[in-house]
């Protein structure tokens, strides 16, 4: 059980990070080619929660096995924690994606005013 928390951890950040990289997407013009595109950030954020929706499952199987009753408790109650932030993190991703969109938006127009003005 530990091991699958330890992995939580990880990935939990990890796509913490995807996701507000997505979110700050399209903020700034990229000049390098944009070495993390969308759909990168995206696929990577995806694969993130897919993960996460894995060590759920994997810690639903471990919790009856453990040795106590108290140790059972608890392992069920982080479980509906988790299950509660896997959907809290599909929702970020849902308004990073929004966010990004309107980013890409909103500097697009920036440089076609700034275009526009210097003409």
């Amino acid at each position: 059980v530990e091991q699958v928390k330890k992995q939580w951890d990880e990935t939990w950040t990890e796509t913490q990070g995807h996701i507000k990289a997505i979110e700050d997407f399209g903020k700034l013009r990229e000049t390098n080619g944009e070495k993390n595109s969308l759909p990168r950030l995206n696929g990577l954020a995806q694969d993130g929660l897919n993960m996460l929706n894995s060590l759920v499952l994997k810690l639903d199987l471990l919790a009856p096995q453990l040795p106590s009753y108290d140790d059972v408790q608890s392992a069920q109650a982080l479980l509906e924690n988790w299950r509660q932030q896997c959907h809290s993190l599909r929702v970020a991703l849902r308004n990073a994606n929004l966010q990004a969109k309107a980013n890409v938006r909103k500097t697009a127009q920036q440089e076609f005013l700034n275009e526009k003005s210097a003409t």
